[in-house]
């Protein structure tokens, strides 16, 4: 159905899902690079530091005998296993036991959070954060002979798990009228990381696990969504209009149900547009264009099935490009070869030369190599 314009008086009486998706919106570009912390690093010198890391990480990986294809492998976990640790540091932060944990143990990560838009407009790119937190990933890798991707993604990992394990215990039999009562005193270190562990609890198993959800502030304020790169989130609807990645939406408990009471199309726009749904057939709803029926349908029983994406169709290249293709058919001939039974290799959508690994049949996909 084509976007109609929003009569300001009549919002109220609009389905929300009709409402427009943001065409006028702009959508900001967030600049890569060095962190405002870090700037007596020109931005040369940073570019000229990460080309010498990730050339001297190829050559040990030759040394090693892994080949480029294995060593893009790694790098995108990396980036993959950074941004899911950053996406758990924005959900919790506030926690008093966690807050304390990283001022003992991970000092370097306490502003990342922040600088990465959890309550604002982000100040960096995941990368430039990264950057920012060189020093946590060098002082937990010292002693180890390992120091490339496949490292730094594993200490990644490593706190990833204690941090889910903190958001588990944090919603962990907690009632309805416990979380009403928390959003309506709205003290930001209780609300904040219980209503982030909650939704994303809720989207576990769908297509939006793993989606970027903050506190933003003020009590029931939340952002859900992001601009960094791996979002993987429609840019586009069902009519070809943009829409914004990011969204400030209004949390209540309504029923003793946590809810997305309602929303704001504009970031400069105090309008809120009225939901009242919980966040599964919202992000249906505002990313795939369903009516609220069809979303709530679809949910009515858990997270509807992720959708499978066709595959790929590879294309047989002549003449300058040859060279090239057989180059990539080799990589990925030496990434398929040994995997188990059902598992085959996929080259990422969004990131052109990373490939994963994926199983079918199952639904599973994973960037470690699958063991035997």
């Amino acid at each position: 159905m084509p976007s109609r314009k929003r009569d300001r008086s009549r919002t109220p009486e609009v389905p929300w899902e009709l409402l427009p998706s943001g065409n006028n919106i702009a959508v900001a570009a967030i600049e890569g690079g060095v962190p405002p912390a870090q700037t007596k690093r020109p931005p040369r010198a940073v570019a000229e530091a990460t080309a010498a890391t990730k050339e001297k990480e190829r050559l040990a990986a030759a040394k090693n005998g892994a080949s480029e294809a294995e060593l893009a492998v790694a790098t995108a976990d990396e980036r993959d296993s950074w941004r899911r640790l950053v996406i758990l540091l924005a959900q919790l932060r506030g926690d008093r036991k966690v807050e304390e944990m990283l001022k003992e143990k991970h000092p370097e990560l306490l502003p990342i959070a922040e600088k990465c838009g959890a309550t604002s407009k982000a100040s960096t790119s995941l990368q430039g954060a990264k950057d920012f937190a060189r020093d946590w990933f060098a002082r937990g890798l010292k002693g180890s002979n390992q120091h490339g991707p496949a490292a730094r993604a594993k200490l990644c990992k490593q706190l990833i798990a204690t941090l889910q394990e903190e958001a588990k215990g944090i919603i962990d039999g907690v009632s309805p009228s416990r979380i009403a009562d928390v959003l309506q005193r709205g003290r930001a270190e209780d609300e904040g990381p219980l209503i982030c562990s909650l939704m994303a609890r809720d989207l576990k198993g769908s297509r939006y696990e793993g989606l970027w959800i903050s506190r933003k502030g003020p009590a029931g304020h939340y952002f859900l969504g992001d601009e960094h790169e791996g979002a993987d989130l429609p840019s586009t609807d069902k009519d070809g209009d943009p829409i914004h990645p990011r969204v400030h939406a209004v949390v209540k408990v309504i029923n003793e149900q946590v809810v997305i009471s309602g929303f704001f199309l504009d970031p400069e726009d105090d309008t809120m547009s009225p939901a009242k749904v919980p966040i599964g057939p919202f992000l249906s709803v505002y990313f795939e264009g369903m009516t609220v029926r069809e979303a709530s349908n679809a949910w009515k029983n858990g997270p509807p099935p992720i959708p499978v994406r066709a595959k790929p169709q590879a294309k047989v290249s002549t003449g300058a490009g040859a060279a090239t293709t057989s180059h990539v058919d080799a990589n990925l001939k030496a990434l398929q070869a040994g995997l188990p039974p059902g598992w085959e290799v996929r080259e990422s959508r969004s990131k052109k030369g990373v490939y994963f690994f994926a199983h079918p049949a199952s639904g599973r996909s994973q960037m470690e190599r699958p063991k035997a």
